[in-house]
């Protein structure tokens, strides 16, 4: 299928099976296999609202980085992903570096989990900005939501339009974010009221709202949410 340089193709693919698609090639997984065992600024500033041992669920969990960091801090993870081929790795991973962390593979809508399973709910990583299209998004978060305890929290980040728009231009279609070359993948990317939106829409209480930092100013920022059942 020949496609275009801003990365679309002359036939449309299903937008649920992009991102699933892209994350079963190995090499795609293997690009993220880079290991910086250390969570960024604004991670950090989030994780301090989390109780001390606090069952939390990663979703889109990738290669494991905030799994392993955050069950070397005393919580207790799990973690899931759409992708077989990343389950596998990072299942591998876990084993050759001593976690019994539990990674599970999930058809990427119906969480494998009781309700009210988890005092937090983790979707790092910009994921949220690979949910596309607002219905799939709030289904999403239902499902988030259902897995909640009572008092729990949710922690979503996205890509930040604004920034986007200074320093990347180039990769931006509207509000999606092209960081690969001829590639359907994107990112959607957010202004604050949007992901605050979205979280009222879920039934969610905003309680920290930010623009945070990665590792370095020079990484740009991200937009995050950290919301209470």
């Amino acid at each position: 299928m020949e496609k275009t340089a801003n990365g679309k193709a002359g036939e449309e693919l299903n937008m649920a099976d992009i991102v699933s698609q892209w994350y079963e090639e190995k090499k795609h997984v293997d690009e993220m296999l880079e290991w910086n065992p250390t969570l960024k600024e604004w991670e950090q500033s989030v994780i301090r609202f989390f109780p001390e041992g606090a069952k939390i669920l990663d979703i889109g969990c990738g290669l494991g980085r905030e799994a392993f960091v955050l069950s070397d801090m005393g919580f207790d993870v799990t973690g899931v992903d759409i992708s077989g081929e990343v389950i596998a790795k990072v299942t591998q991973l876990a084993a050759a570096r001593g976690y019994t962390v539990p990674f599970i593979e999930y058809d990427g809508k119906k969480l494998p989990f009781p309700d009210e399973s988890f005092d937090v709910v983790l979707v790092w990583a910009q994921t949220f900005g690979l949910l596309y299209g607002e219905d799939y998004k709030l289904e999403c978060m239902a499902e988030w939501k259902r897995v909640l305890k009572k008092g729990g929290l949710v922690s979503f980040s996205a890509h930040d339009y604004r920034y986007l728009e200074e320093h990347h231009p180039d990769c931006l279609q509207g509000r999606k974010f092209y960081p690969y070359a001829n590639a359907h993948i994107y990112w959607e990317a957010f202004e604050a009221p949007e992901l605050i939106g979205f979280a009222d829409r879920a039934g969610l209480e905003v309680i920290l709202y930010e623009k945070g930092r990665i590792y370095k100013p020079e990484d740009g920022t991200v937009l995050h949410c950290l919301c209470r059942k």
